[in-house]
């Protein structure tokens, strides 16, 4: 079974961080695959990726779920087993205040939870995560 964090990012006008991932065609929540050390691989990937100093980021674990799907990439259903974590981050980059912005080649999107649950292709591939995104948020 495959072990992911779901990396729950929000900026200051409640809209989660999305990344498009060619493989699913779709936009997603930042996640990474988790091995040993779970907060500091999810620290780790969210420096890596968005060029961010480890120091000024934090992590609070919010709930685990077990789940099968469909895997967009492996085209079989799949049971994962995914963390969610909330990412706070110090001091923004300028480049995130943007609502569309990329970094190392990578497009992200900053979406209000009414765009992820009315996405088309969202709905298709994540609804499920969305929906565990949604209840964590209340």
């Amino acid at each position: 079974m495959s072990k992911h964090a779901i990396i729950i990012i929000k900026n200051s006008k409640n809209e989660f961080l999305q990344y498009y991932d060619a493989r699913w065609e779709s936009f997603l929540f930042l996640n990474c695959k988790l091995i040993n050390d779970f907060e500091s691989e999810v620290v780790k990937e969210v420096s890596n990726k968005l060029h961010i100093p480890e120091n000024e980021i934090s992590c609070n674990f919010k709930m685990d779920k077990v789940h099968t799907k469909y895997s967009e990439s492996a085209k079989i259903e799949k049971e994962y087993h995914h963390y969610f974590y909330n990412v706070n981050i110090k001091n923004i980059p300028n480049i995130m205040n943007s609502k569309e912005f990329s970094i190392d080649g990578v497009e992200y999107k900053w979406y209000s939870m009414e765009n992820l649950e009315s996405d088309e292709r969202i709905k298709k591939v994540n609804s499920d995560i969305v929906g565990f995104v949604k209840d964590i948020d209340k």
